[in-house]
Parts: C-alpha cells; sequence; structure tokens
C-alpha cells in the first residue's frame, strides 16, 4: 500500500514540475519579445532622430582671379574638401583636400574658370560631422579685370629693341612676407634689370636673377628683427627706375617649449616671444581655446594628462607671423 501511494505521489509531483517549466517558458518568450520589440523601437528612433549640428557661415570673395572662402566654424575645421561640377562626363573633376587642425576660422582659395561654374564644398568638423553646400555659383569674366603690365606690354610686330626704346614706364614692386623672410617681387611691361635692397642705412645688395620672359625678379630675403626699413630700388632696362620704402617687423615668431610632468600629470608649455606675444589657441584632446589680447614675453599653459593618448595642437602669434606646436604623448 505504501508502495502505490509512493508512486502516485512521484507522478504528481513530475507533472508539477512540467506544468511549472510550460508557465517559465512562456514568461521567458514574452519577456524576451517583449525586449526585441523596445530595442527594435529604440533602434528605429536612433535611426530616424534628427541632430541638430552647427552649420559653419561660408563666405567667398573674389580677388583678382581667385576667389576666397572665410569660414565661421563654432565646432572648428578639420577638413574641407571641394569639387568643380560639371554636366561634361568627359571633364574629370577632381576632389581637392584640404587638411585643418580645428579652426574655428580660417579661409582656403581657389582659382577661377572663366564663365559660370558651380562648385562644391564639404566643411567636416572636429566632431565628425560632414556639411555640404552644392551648387556654389561662380562667375568669372577674364575681361573685368585688366592687369596694367598687360596693357603696357609692346604691340606683337615690335621688337624688344624698339620697345625698350620706347619704354616710359616704371616697374612695379609688390612686397609679402613668410616666416622670417620678406619676399620681393618687381616687375616691368617690356623687360627688367636688376633690383637693389638694403635695410635701413646698411649696405646695399643687387639681385639680378630675372624670370624666364625677364619681365620680373622674385627674391626672398631675411627679415632683420625688430622694426627695421626696407629701402627697394627696381630698374628695367629701359633706364626706368622705381624706388620703394617700407617699415618692416621681423621675427621668427614665438618660441614654444613643451614638456611632460609625469609625477604631476600634466603637460606644460612656455611660450616666449622678444618683442611680445599677442595671441595663443591650443586643441587639447578636442578641447579648443583662443587667448586673445596677451600682454608680455612670455605665457605659459598647463593641461592635465588623460589616460592613454593625449593631443595637443598649439599656435603662437606675434602680431601676424604664427609659430605652431603638434604633439602626442601617451599617460
Amino acid at each position: 500500500m505504501n508502495q502505490i501511494l509512493s508512486f502516485q505521489n512521484s507522478a504528481n509531483g513530475r507533472r508539477i514540475i512540467q506544468n511549472n517549466l510550460k508557465h517559465l517558458c512562456m514568461l521567458l518568450i514574452i519577456f524576451a519579445l517583449v525586449m526585441i520589440g523596445e530595442g527594435g523601437w529604440r533602434l528605429y528612433t536612433n535611426l530616424n532622430k534628427k541632430v541638430n549640428v552647427d552649420k559653419p557661415m561660408l563666405i567667398g570673395h573674389r580677388n583678382l582671379n581667385k576667389t576666397i572662402f572665410d569660414i565661421k566654424a563654432d565646432n572648428g575645421v578639420q577638413k574641407i574638401i571641394y569639387k568643380w561640377i560639371s554636366d561634361d562626363e568627359t571633364i574629370i573633376n577632381e576632389e581637392t583636400t584640404i587638411e585643418k587642425a580645428g579652426e574655428k576660422e580660417t579661409s582656403f582659395e581657389i582659382d577661377n574658370r572663366i564663365g559660370v561654374n558651380y562648385l562644391s564644398i564639404k566643411i567636416i568638423d572636429s566632431r565628425g560631422n560632414t556639411i555640404t553646400y552644392n551648387d556654389v555659383k561662380i562667375v568669372y569674366d577674364e575681361e573685368e579685370i585688366i592687369s596694367p603690365v598687360t596693357e603696357q606690354d609692346p604691340p606683337s610686330d615690335q621688337s624688344w629693341e624698339d620697345a625698350v626704346a620706347n619704354d616710359k614706364v616704371e616697374p612695379t614692386i609688390e612686397l609679402s612676407a613668410e616666416k622670417g623672410k620678406v619676399v620681393i617681387n618687381a616687375r616691368d611691361n617690356v623687360k627688367m634689370s636688376y633690383v637693389t635692397y638694403k635695410w635701413n642705412d646698411g649696405e646695399e645688395t643687387k639681385i639680378t636673377g630675372l624670370s624666364e620672359d625677364e619681365k620680373s625678379i622674385t627674391a626672398s630675403i631675411d627679415a632683420m628683427k625688430g622694426d627695421n626699413v626696407l629701402k627697394i630700388k627696381s630698374v628695367d632696362k629701359a633706364g626706368n627706375t622705381k624706388e620703394f620704402e617700407k617699415e618692416v617687423h621681423g621675427t621668427d615668431g614665438p618660441q614654444i617649449s613643451v614638456k611632460k610632468d609625469q609625477e604631476a600629470g600634466k603637460i606644460i608649455a612656455d611660450i616666449t616671444d622678444e618683442y611680445g606675444i599677442t595671441k595663443v589657441e591650443y586643441n587639447f584632446n578636442n578641447e579648443q581655446k583662443t587667448i586673445d589680447n596677451i600682454e608680455g614675453t612670455s605665457y605659459k599653459l598647463e593641461f592635465d594628462l588623460i589616460d592613454g593618448d593625449n593631443f595637443i595642437i598649439i599656435y603662437a602669434y606675434e602680431g601676424n607671423v604664427k609659430s605652431e606646436y603638434k604633439g602626442k604623448t601617451t599617460k
């Protein structure tokens, strides 16, 4: 009798366990379906979510045969990509890429094409967002800009000897700056002869290296440090002379010295300039800042290192002359 009762109790126990397992499986299936549905809905809403991106300000203006674009971007500019748009499939319009370092204000220039043309411009900001400007219209008529030098070119049927004999036009002189250098460009409508220059009332130096067409002379000379007067005289083949004088501030730009203080967990940047620092810009691990109106000949920056790789870019200015430092270190 006891054996029969024991058998019945075991059978009932198995049925109870089976029922509980069924209920548990049903609950797990329902839970899984709920999780799949919730995950799918989140994925759908994320894919269709509209993200607000601060669109950079793009302004273009023409300078002779070039167009210069000025960009202001709150998120900084990492890369600029542009190409001409053409309906003619036989014309290959390749993309041009310009790398930037996260500047919030920057510019680039392009050579114009004759007629009405369209440009596609992409700006990639420091957060990886891509902003595209399609069908940027650029209208350029070569006849609108007449170079004074071209106007004075001698007729094609006139010999160079006669042109020189009849030449009454003075050469032109243009100056531009590079870091620690002054670039002199003297040009004539017929033929150049030579250029001389001197700093203040010092010794005169003569330049005779002519261009291939003998119409111009270009020379890059070392700038004297500090404020000095550069005196230039250009002479063409006919003996016409143009004299030019300009105050030039010569500098190599600020010196940037960067070191890592491992014990303190910091990067320390010391910036010095004997004539005074006017502005400092930096990008440390994608954190950007500009410090204006600096007074003094030295400035210090300190950055707290984070675990892993640390990236730093520093631009230091003395007036318009910029010095640059780029580095990477690991904590």
